[in-house]
């Protein structure tokens, strides 16, 4: 009985209700007991106190454990419809847990059927439903969804309601839905409304795709199939890049913790692969670009980037380290190739970075021959080239 004890004497310590990651060694604790002492838990849990949000995650992991180790029927779904709907039942919670984890498993009938008694149960319920709804939408629910959006205004209804709901509708509850960190989202829906006009400043306050306003302006008229000024994109792209390059030079450690966990920068000159696409921010930028159907560009940025490569292989501080380096020697290469992309930056992105010493001699008229592609896009955007 020391586990079940010792669950029953913490859970309702303050700290766990602040803090989910302080829950798990109760969560584990559950686990270790036998069906006789999880039945006492589940009694024992105080429901409708203060930490009952504790206790209703204990009482689920209960079940789930029991479900586990003790042979049970499996109750039709209009039986476990039933008991949750029967709030006398005493097994309204049970019943929660069977229903959502059998969920998707069922015909598209019975799923609607679960999804009116959640979206007409309590709030926990209600947002289970809703962001079921909001990934795969049934028009079957629209004035259930438009009841509660009514009723109660909760942000997930409001995402429901902003991603499917029409526009004129949408754009008559904006002063609403504006309240549900959901900027960025609504940009998409209302973008072509004659009414609407984008605050790009606002694209910051809490981004869906990216941290920098202007990318999340680029990830709105990729999702709004909408059309862009020709060569806006690549100024982003070249933008973010010398902002990136910023913002690393602030930072004394290995590019490895700088970017998304699976890059390493080693690895990449081993493989003579190194390229700016393995920056998350340039991915994403490319995916914009390929929604938004700018062949040209993306042809353009792929040239660019192969000729950061070559000049970063075929720079004289690799070939003197050779395949076997330090891990400061590593670093060492790591500015090197942070100052090859400044200096193949056009000569307005280069003026952007202000910590690499830029050697603006590299973007050459010869280069830019060798690469028509990329004279061409320079040339359109009327960039300058020294």
């Amino acid at each position: 009985m020391k586990a079940l004890d010792y669950i029953l004497s913490h859970y309702q310590l303050p700290k766990y209700e602040k803090c989910l990651v302080e829950r798990s060694v109760l969560k584990a604790l559950v686990h270790t007991l036998n069906k006789e002492e999880l039945l006492i838990l589940q009694k024992k849990l105080k429901r409708g106190s203060s930490q009952w949000s504790v206790g209703k995650g204990l009482y689920e992991e209960a079940i789930k454990v029991l479900g586990k180790i003790q042979p049970h029927r499996n109750e039709s779904i209009p039986a476990l419809l039933k008991a949750f709907t029967d709030k006398q039942s005493g097994k309204v919670a049970e019943a929660r847990v069977k229903l959502r984890n059998r969920f998707n498993t069922q015909s598209f009938q019975m799923q609607r059927k679960i999804l009116k008694a959640l979206l007409n149960a309590s709030k926990q319920d209600r947002v289970w439903g809703l962001n079921q709804l909001r990934k795969n939408w049934d028009n079957y629910f629209f004035d259930d969804v438009k009841a509660l959006w009514e009723q109660y205004h909760e942000k997930e209804c409001g995402a429901v309601i902003t991603k499917h709901f029409p526009m004129a509708y949408v754009y008559d509850n904006l002063s609403a839905l504006d309240t549900c960190d959901n900027y960025t989202n609504l940009c998409i829906k209302l973008i072509h409304h004659p009414k609407f006009q984008i605050d790009k400043k606002r694209l910051k306050e809490a981004p869906v795709f990216y941290g920098s306003p202007e990318v999340e302006y680029l990830y709105i008229l990729a999702k709004s199939k909408s059309k862009i000024e020709e060569g806006e994109a690549t100024h982003t792209l070249f933008n973010q890049m010398a902002v990136f390059i910023n913002i690393i030079n602030t930072h004394d450690a290995p590019p490895k913790y700088l970017f998304n966990r699976s890059y390493n920068f080693e690895r990449q000159i081993e493989e003579r692969n190194v390229s700016t696409k393995h920056f998350d921010f340039v991915t994403g930028i490319l995916w914009c670009m390929g929604e938004l159907g700018l062949v040209d560009e993306l042809i353009a940025f792929e040239e660019w980037d192969n000729m950061v490569r070559i000049k970063f292989l075929g720079s004289e501080e690799l070939q003197y380290l050779g395949n076997a380096y330090s891990s400061e020697e590593e670093k060492e290469l790591w500015y090197l190739f942070l100052q090859t992309i400044t200096e193949c930056l056009p000569n307005e992105f280069q003026q952007l970075v202000n910590t690499i010493p830029v050697q603006t001699i590299q973007m050459k008229e010869d280069i830019l021959q060798e690469n028509p592609t990329i004279k061409s896009l320079v040339e359109k955007l009327g960039l300058e080239i020294i």
